[in-house]
């Protein structure tokens, strides 16, 4: 005899398929349940600020401050020249030169000034004056090195080599010129350690100029060589 039961059961199995079908044809995904197992979480972004930064200054050394301190030590004083005839005429100020106005010649070579301070006097009459500049250079370049290039530079027809009767005591070079312009000029150049001294007389006659560019050697000198080397 047939069981009615269990043809029921039967159909109703059918009709689970059957759904389970549709349902999967008409989604258009896989039917396994291990498939949507095994799918990886959706994952969740989290926007972060970029980190603050904080910009570093270097702190500058006290070399240029030092060098700074060299040369308006290393400048005449006003005592020195007084009994010279000169009088205080130009406020120190702080400057560096690159080249000399007579045949351009270089105060950069091999190595251009860190620091350079320049003051003036003005001797018995106002036509009479007279300018002391110093440079301090960096410890790989000597004064010497760049007195003697700009000696050499001071070939032109401006510049008229004047030797001074007595070689200055205490700085390590020397170099001294007359030139013929608008105006009569004698200079000198003095070299000690990183310190260059170039001292410049504006006098008539030339011979005039000569003497006083002679009798400002010494002074201009041992102000040189009285300064420490940093």
């Amino acid at each position: 005899m047939t069981n009615p039961g269990g043809g029921n059961a039967l159909r109703r199995a059918y009709v689970v398929v059957g759904i389970l079908v549709l349902t999967a044809s008409c989604s258009g995904k896989p039917n396994d349940l291990r498939h949507y197992a095994t799918q990886d979480p959706v994952a969740t972004t989290t926007s972060e600020a970029a980190p603050t930064t904080t910009a570093t200054t270097t702190v500058p050394t006290t070399t240029t401050t030092t060098a700074a301190a060299d040369v308006a030590g290393a400048l005449m004083t006003d005592a020195a020249v007084l009994e010279i005839g000169f009088h205080p005429n130009i406020p120190q100020k702080s400057t560096v030169l690159a080249s000399l106005p007579v045949c351009n010649a270089s105060l950069s070579k091999p190595s251009a000034a860190t620091a350079g301070a320049q003051t003036g006097w003005v001797g018995a009459s106002a036509v009479t004056t007279m300018t002391e500049y110093v440079a301090a250079y960096p410890k790989s370049t000597t004064a010497a090195q760049v007195l003697a290039a700009t000696k050499a530079a001071l070939v032109c027809s401006q510049a008229t080599k004047y030797p001074l009767a007595h070689t200055p005591a205490g700085v390590d070079a020397s170099y001294s010129w007359c030139e013929k312009g608008s105006q009569i000029s004698c200079t000198l150049l003095l070299a000690k350690g990183q310190l260059l001294a170039r001292v410049q007389v504006v006098k008539t006659p030339e011979a005039n100029a000569q003497n006083l560019i002679g009798e400002l050697a010494t002074p201009a000198a041992a102000a040189l060589a009285a300064t420490p080397a940093t």
